[in-house]
């Protein structure tokens, strides 16, 4: 694949660390023309995420307590037009970072200042004609479709610069696709649809439905969780993960999974995990002996399960809470399994890979004096432990009593503030700008991402194009369940590389759920399979956007490490298909405890195989024979949780392949070399 010449927007704000990198300066006054414009750009960005902050609470009606008295009452137009004033404020925080971006050129702020306009334009036009655009649905007026198709190319351009040029042309395909369908073939043939329909109907579905989730709630949670961890809340858990390292085999690298692990808890974002936990492991790391590219493709594999581990599961899966109707407690429930799988086959391999190159991954020593750390430090850890698990357990308390998604993001939002305020943790105000606006930032790209995904939505649904691609693999996978969920698997691969989690998993909703579902897998495990797959799109090639930031933190190219993060993470892959086959894993279904914990005990043990064999050590140096029994195995596994004829006597030989194998292993250890370092092989025998 080509080497990009220049990063995509995100690259660059996910891995924006450094005070240098920031939009303004900070230190000595300077009256030169650039920093004059830096000045002009700052403020303009806090004018933008000040409007943005504004929509956001205006939803709310604020009276204090005791006295009664009403700070203000809430806004919230009729139809879209809440949601238009929140594309909007996002949109003018991104035309801010375009700026900076083209490294504030004068045509760069003419194209900024185009797209901020445009987007103010919008966001006044439609908040304040909202009643008016309910009653025409199909054909808007002149002014609706100038001033809604202006901000939608924008929009793609947009995303196009912040997350690369595959998603946006997809969304593009698939509105090209309501001109043409009626003259396609197969069960690509649609309705025939008018000109003037189809272009009202993009202006206004690209802002109402999920868009307006993102709105109300979502835009607030990711822009909350990413300050979480900066103001503070991840010095505790980083102090933790260090001191669990201590003396084990893989040293620094179990540092990296139980910080990112720990840490992703409560972010709920991967490549955002890696800005945060990155560059304190990855140079731990290599420090250890790590190559750079396997330092990079642990911090990826680490970080990206923050997605699917609990408490904080990522935007998406507040989304599928919602979308189902269930309890947020439930979604935190299913994830459990999952989530252990995943950090048992990343710990699995780092600790098998330490053994196989003993002669360059050293553990880290215990220090003789790790007890002895202060007052001063353990009440630092104290106070970022409040900040980081306080909020957290505000917001999943209030979700699980049934609060709506916007008032627990409200209330996690003010007291991460006010506790990051009194317990001081961070007390530069640098760093305190460059939290919000990284926050900002991403959150708004979030926000922008969005509307593309609710056309591509509205396209399948309304067209009738995801049931009929559902009919299809149905067909292709002659009505087996194990064949249709491989193929949702390969689908996921190919979809999950360019695009983000949210897309994936609303494509994957509207074309595989219901096949799934006809097979008998209940709907909540179908939406977890989406969610999954979803959250494994940011290892995936070609683009691997948490690769892409731990290479740039390891100081060296994405794609070697990402080849190496597919050579230890494709059983993850394989997972998704189990979850299909045995809701038990996801804690779903009505089989009894002996057979869901038979089930998740027989996958845990291959996984612990499995990983054995690529790390290429279990109890002494494997043999090639003995992996393939491993690789084979994983194969037993999923023929033992077959639908029809599901056979806890396969699980149980699945467990003791590799028991008998790990002792067999170990009685054989003493007839086996030691593996030895390439430059001890090479040195001549001493006389």
């Amino acid at each position: 694949m080509p080497k990009r010449e220049e990063p995509t927007m995100a690259e660059e704000a996910l891995s924006d660390q450094h005070p240098s990198q920031t939009m303004s300066d900070m230190g000595t006054p300077d009256l030169s023309p650039v920093t004059r414009a830096e000045k002009i750009l700052d403020k303009l960005f806090w004018a933008a995420l000040t409007i943005a902050m504004i929509v956001y609470f205006a939803q709310f009606s604020v009276t204090i307590p005791f006295i009664d008295l009403k700070l203000w009452d809430s806004w919230d137009p009729a139809g879209s037009g809440y949601s238009a004033a929140h594309v909007s404020a996002s949109g003018m925080v991104v035309a801010m970072w375009f700026i900076k971006k083209q490294k504030m050129t004068i045509p760069a702020w003419v194209i900024g200042g185009i797209f901020a306009a445009i987007y103010a334009v919008f966001g006044w036009y439609f908040a304040t004609n909202s009643l008016d655009l309910l009653f025409r649905p199909s054909y808007g007026t002149t002014a609706d479709l100038v001033i809604g198709l202006s901000m939608l190319v924008v929009t793609f351009y947009v995303s196009w610069l912040y997350w690369g040029p595959v998603f946006p042309g997809l969304g593009l395909i698939f509105i090209a696709y309501l001109f043409v369908a009626d003259l396609l073939p197969g069960p690509l043939k649609g309705p025939s649809l008018d000109t003037h329909i189809i272009l009202t109907r993009e202006v206004q579905r690209g802002i109402r439905d999920i868009t307006e989730l993102a709105a109300r709630f979502l835009w607030m949670l990711v822009f909350w969780g990413l300050l979480l961890g900066e103001l503070g809340g991840g010095k505790a858990l980083m102090a933790l993960a260090r001191r669990l390292s201590h003396g084990v085999s893989g040293g620094p690298a179990i540092g990296s999974l139980v910080s990112s692990a720990l840490t992703g808890s409560f972010v709920g974002g991967g490549a955002s995990n890696v800005a945060i936990t990155g560059p304190v492991t990855i140079p731990a790391m290599k420090s250890a002996g790590y190559t750079p590219e396997e330092a990079g493709s642990v911090e990826a594999m680490a970080s990206n399960a923050s997605s699917i581990t609990p408490p904080i599961l990522g935007a998406v899966a507040f989304i599928m809470s919602d979308l189902l109707g269930v309890s947020y407690l439930e979604v935190i429930i299913m994830s459990l399994v999952p989530a252990a799988l995943w950090f048992l086959a990343v710990g699995t391999w780092i600790m098998t890979h330490a053994q196989t190159h003993h002669y360059r991954i050293k553990p880290i020593p215990t220090p003789a004096n790790i007890n002895q750390e202060g007052f001063a430090l353990a009440w630092l850890y104290i106070r970022s432990s409040i900040i980081m698990i306080v909020p957290v357990t505000l917001i999943v308390y209030l979700v699980v009593q049934a609060y709506t998604l916007k008032s627990a993001a409200f209330f996690a939002f003010l007291i991460t503030i006010v506790l990051a305020l009194v317990l001081r943790v961070e007390t530069s105000v640098k760093t305190w700008l460059n939290a919000f606006r990284n926050a900002a930032m991403y959150a708004s790209s979030i926000t922008i991402i969005i509307v593309i995904v609710a056309l591509i939505a509205d396209t399948l649904v309304f067209t009738g194009l995801g049931g009929r691609l559902g009919d299809v693999i149905e067909t292709v996978s002659g009505g087996y369940l194990v064949f249709a969920a491989a193929l949702m698997v390969i689908a996921g691969v190919i979809l999950g590389g360019p695009l983000p989690a949210l897309p994936v998993y609303f494509i994957m909703i509207v074309t595989f759920a219901p096949v799934l579902e006809r097979m008998g897998v209940p709907t909540i495990a179908t939406h977890y399979v989406a969610f999954y797959m979803g959250a494994l799109g940011s290892i995936t090639l070609p683009v691997a956007a948490s690769c892409l930031v731990a290479a740039a933190i390891a100081n060296t190219t994405y794609w070697p490490t990402s080849v190496v993060t597919a050579k230890v993470s494709w059983p993850l892959w394989v997972y998704p298909i189990l979850f299909a086959l045995a809701p038990e894993l996801l804690l779903q279904g009505d089989s009894g405890p002996a057979l869901t914990w038979l089930v998740i005990g027989s996958a845990a043990v291959v996984m612990i195989g499995v990983q054995s064999a690529t790390g290429g050590w279990l109890m002494r140096t494997m043999p090639n024979w003995m992996k393939a029994i491993m690789y084979a195995n994983f194969g037993l596994l999923v023929i033992a949780l077959l639908p029809d004829d599901e056979n806890p006597p396969l699980l149980i030989i699945s467990i003791a392949i590799v028991l008998v194998s790990a002792v067999f292993l170990f009685i054989t250890k003493g007839s086996v070399s030691k593996p030895v370092s390439p430059i001890e092989v090479a040195e001549p025998s001493k006389t």
